[in-house]
């Protein structure tokens, strides 16, 4: 069984996201053997660190300085040199490199994990059962992007849900709905909590292709009336901090 794990170089996850991506390789069994980063690096991420600290965002913006340096030494390609993974990097997951590897080396199953990337057919054709995404939004009804980030200010359930992908956003089969709080205000300490249960689903939805040889069977992912968010501008930031948010 061979599975690909998608992320991107910087978000704004503690650790730029590589407590997350180490548990799902450590409790992998060798059943991931590569792992693909989106290049996002940009200095002008400085500047918008140090805006969101000046709005009242500390934490976003010091956390998003904080991923910028630790991603130009690539802790991600340290671990992956530590699990015996195989590093790549590329410009878009679209890109004729990127679907060449993708091609070449017949995965069985691709895990998209916070990258803003729209993936195109080939891509989304490019392993054998397909590609899958962690979205940070109770599917069907919620999503977007921060769809946690709204639920906690609106003292709404807050989570992440495991979705088929296709052409479309936040589309295909829903295959695990995770719900981890509705009670927390303190954004990054959210966060913090999601790792433990992103590890436990993935690990879980490993454990069931390497056993089953395919994906679990997914349910419908329509509802009427789906909420769409958005990443949030300054005007949003200040209303979230408004509400008691700790940004």
């Amino acid at each position: 069984m061979k599975v690909v794990l998608v992320t991107s170089q910087l978000n704004y996850m503690p650790a730029n996201y590589s407590k997350t991506i180490e548990g799902i390789l450590a409790s992998s069994n060798g059943r991931i053997t590569s792992l693909i980063e989106i290049e996002n690096l940009d200095y002008s991420y400085i500047k918008s660190g140090l805006g969101l600290i000046f709005y009242g965002a500390k934490n976003f913006g010091t956390q998003l300085i904080k991923n910028l340096i630790q991603a130009k030494i690539s802790s991600k390609k340290s671990l992956c040199e530590k699990y015996k993974v195989d590093h790549r990097l590329f410009k878009s997951i679209n890109s004729k490199e990127a679907i060449e590897f993708l091609e070449k080396e017949k995965f069985d199953l691709l895990i998209n994990l916070r990258t803003r990337c729209i993936y195109k057919k080939k891509a989304l054709n490019s392993t054998r059962l397909g590609c899958v995404n962690i979205h940070h939004g109770l599917l069907p009804k919620y999503r977007g992007t921060m769809c946690d980030l709204n639920a906690l200010s609106e003292n709404r359930e807050a989570g992440f849900s495991i979705h088929v992908m296709d052409e479309k956003i936040d589309n295909g089969a829903i295959l695990k709905v995770v719900s981890i709080t509705a009670n927390e205000k303190d954004y990054f300490k959210y966060l913090g909590l999601t790792k433990d249960y992103e590890i436990k689903a993935i690990t879980e939805l490993l454990d069931f292709v390497a056993e089953n040889n395919t994906l679990p069977e997914g349910e419908e992912n329509h509802v009427a009336g789906s909420v769409y968010t958005k990443t949030p501008d300054i005007k949003k930031v200040r209303e979230y901090i408004k509400k008691g948010m700790i940004l």
